[in-house]
């Protein structure tokens, strides 16, 4: 029995000591309200994030990827509210302490205030949500939101974007604060 425990605590200790890197299943969701009743859930398909052995973390976010369901739609945040040829990635970067992530490899779900910064459009913001950290079956900690990340347009130098989407879809309203949530799943290298 020692020999198994000896062994258990190596493989964790281990897997703590590593860089943890983001795969499949993993999502990132975010509402619009246009119109003040019209809400509408979109995404992004291609992002990439790490988490090294001593808890930072980094999401790399691809503007050009954001996907309405709707194309021309899509074409047109790209191009007059991200401004993706200028501005093409987004990040969220965060300290995450190790002991956290060693709860999760121990096979604890740990709830966690996570707090970090947010670069968007050429502009940084502070960013919070509370998330629940999950050890899966195959190895592998899935972080989740469990409150919204809230995006505010106004700290990004959003709102002219913002505005030439309400005014070329000729809606009378689109909000400025957008709440974004999020389920990430990473693999020890």
């Amino acid at each position: 029995m020692r020999i198994i425990t000896l062994a258990l605590g190596l493989v964790v200790s281990a897997a703590s000591m590593a860089d943890w890197n983001l795969q499949s299943p993993s999502s990132i969701h975010f509402l619009t309200t246009k119109n003040a009743q019209v809400t509408e859930t979109n995404s992004f398909t291609s992002f990439s994030g790490k988490i090294n052995k001593f808890g930072y973390a980094k999401l790399n976010i691809d503007l050009a990827s954001v996907d309405t369901r709707i194309g021309i739609r899509d074409e047109r945040i790209q191009e007059h509210l991200f401004e993706t040829e200028t501005f093409s990635q987004a990040h969220f970067e965060a300290e995450i302490p190790p002991t956290v992530l060693e709860q999760a490899i121990d096979g604890t779900t740990t709830y966690y205030d996570l707090k970090g910064k947010i670069t968007l459009h050429g502009e940084q913001a502070e960013g919070y949500c509370q998330v629940i950290i999950s050890p899966n079956k195959n190895g592998t900690v899935t972080v989740t939101s469990v409150t919204p990340m809230m995006i505010d347009a106004q700290g990004f130098s959003l709102v002219k974007g913002i505005n030439k989407l309400q005014e070329i879809a000729g809606l009378t309203s689109i909000t400025y604060t957008v709440p974004l949530t999020f389920s990430l799943t990473f693999k020890a290298d």
